[in-house]
């Protein structure tokens, strides 16, 4: 369609001559359209007059959206879609971690909630799936030290201070759904293993918003890729945040998730070879695929696992703490233990002097 006046008015005429009165259009070459000009040139102004409105109303409607208030309102409806998951579902096996992500949204009130594991162990796909389906889910991977201003600009508003403002506004609109997972909004923040910079400020943000007062709170979830990113999180000490261990597979998950893969007959050879940790079986699935043997993938993983331990080890994360204890300690407890380390760890690494 025509964005000027007159252009506006070319079209109705061209419009009216083929979709217009029998009369007109029974004859173009005769009386009737002569009839037909007649009576638009006699209309000129009504012509005008229209296509002058319709012309600042699409002005009008393009200046609303570029305002904040607009902004903010697009910015909502984005934010109250149903939350998708990266992975489709007939994909993805249910395990009694996801039921205790969705319970922690369902009743949660204050502070957030820190995702923890092994790397690989299946902590993005857990929690998104948790989330299947929820709306008032935002959701930002961290790639740098600017995520904050990143994030704005990936859900359409200018700054923080508007972010917050859609945020705000989530609690009345998930009024009308009230089957809905949670009442309150989320922001999902996926911390990729290789990301380094921004910590601190993921920190303090999930300090601040999910303490706000009641009805202006974010309910923070932070699934961190590497154990270290999650250690490092501090929202005020470990009475202010909740954490969720993802740990390896059980036998029967490790089974029904192979049983996906074209692989239920010999689920038991991936296991022996792989380990539990679904990360290494996707690649192992991946490498069979592309003719790599069992043995060669277990050869990989000796490895890259070798060169893990060793600079784990290495580690100095204070003069009084370093990798070698930390791993003495894993090793007495593991695996069940793990989270209960990993917590303990986090304790010590916070009330130690700078």
């Amino acid at each position: 369609m025509p964005t000027t006046p007159w252009g506006m008015q070319r079209w109705a005429c061209g419009w009216l001559m083929h979709h217009g009165t029998p009369a007109y259009a029974s004859d173009t070459s005769g009386r009737d359209f002569q009839q037909f000009v007649d009576d638009v040139g006699r209309n000129r102004d009504f012509f005008n007059s229209v296509a002058s409105a319709a012309f600042a109303f699409g002005q009008l409607v393009a200046a609303f959206k570029a305002s904040p208030e607009g902004k903010i309102q697009e910015a909502l409806a984005k934010t109250m879609e149903p939350f998708e998951p990266s992975r489709p579902q007939d994909e993805v096996i249910q395990r009694p971690v996801m039921e205790t992500l969705r319970q922690r949204i369902a009743s949660w009130q204050q502070h957030a909630t820190i995702i923890g594991g092994r790397y690989q162990s299946g902590k993005s796909v857990a929690t998104q799936e948790a989330l299947r389906g929820v709306r008032g889910v935002v959701r930002f991977t961290i790639r740098s030290a600017d995520w904050a201003d990143r994030m704005c600009k990936q859900l359409g508003v200018d700054d923080e201070g508007l972010f917050k403002e859609v945020m705000r506004r989530v609690p009345e609109k998930l009024k009308d759904f009230p089957n809905n997972l949670t009442k309150c909004p989320i922001l999902l923040l996926e911390v990729p293993r290789t990301t380094t910079e921004g910590i601190n400020l993921i920190s303090s943000t999930a300090k601040d918003v999910a303490t706000d007062k009641i009805g202006s709170a974010i309910h923070v979830i932070v699934s961190a890729s590497s154990a270290a990113v999650a250690l490092a999180f501090d929202a005020g000490g470990t009475e202010r945040q909740e954490d969720i261990w993802v740990g390896d597979l059980t036998e029967e998950e490790a089974k029904e998730f192979l049983a996906l893969h074209g692989h239920e007959k010999n689920w038991r050879d991936f296991v022996d070879a792989c380990g539990l940790r679904i990360g290494d079986l996707v690649k192992a699935c991946e490498n069979l695929k592309k003719g790599i043997s069992l043995n060669d993938t277990k050869q990989e993983y000796r490895r890259f696992a070798t060169a893990e331990a060793v600079g784990f080890m290495e580690l100095q994360v204070h003069p009084k703490l370093n990798g070698r204890q930390m791993s003495q300690e894993l090793l007495k407890v593991y695996p069940e233990g793990m989270p209960e380390v990993f917590n303990s760890i986090r304790i010590l690494l916070g009330s130690l002097p700078n």
